[in-house]
């Protein structure tokens, strides 16, 4: 009896055993579960890589704008320079150019407040009392009239 019981203590420790190794063998060569992680990690990089490139677009459009603001102001700067020299050195003392003024923002980066502009009709709007120009008989009437002219001409004088 002893031989029965050591042999089934000896069965369900070796069960117990390869059910434990079993289970942590499949756990790491689990295939959907290091595909998931791998496209977690590569979701997660390409996610800062999109946050990157948003910044860099956003500080080279900031950088633009500065650049832009700074060569509208070297224009204003040459051309009142022009200006104060045509009126100098002109012998009436008057010149056709005249200074920009300096107060004026070049570019802001503050929204427009004008309302936006409604996109293009693809057809002409219907007046009133006529049929528009999606109607299938639009524009029959001036051409039954040419028609008309046409097909009745003035009988000859005998």
């Amino acid at each position: 009896m002893q031989d029965i019981n050591t042999l089934i203590a000896v069965a369900i420790i070796c069960l117990l055993t390869g059910a434990a190794i079993g289970y942590f063998m499949l756990g790491r060569m689990k295939p959907e579960q290091q595909s998931r992680v791998a496209l977690e990690k590569q979701f997660n990089d390409m996610q800062r890589q999109q946050q990157d490139y948003q910044q860099q677009v956003s500080s080279h459009f900031d950088r633009t704008g500065e650049l832009l603001n700074e060569l509208a102001e070297s224009y204003r700067s040459v051309h009142n320079h022009i200006v104060d020299g045509a009126q100098t050195l002109h012998s009436t003392g008057i010149s056709p150019l005249q200074a920009i003024p300096e107060g004026r923002p070049v570019l802001d980066n503050k929204p427009s407040k004008l309302a936006p502009a409604a996109p293009p009709l693809d057809y002409a709007p219907r007046q009133p009392g006529k049929k528009g120009a999606l109607h299938e008989e639009f524009g029959m009437d001036a051409e039954k009239k040419r028609q008309d002219d046409i097909e009745s001409p003035a009988s000859p004088h005998v």
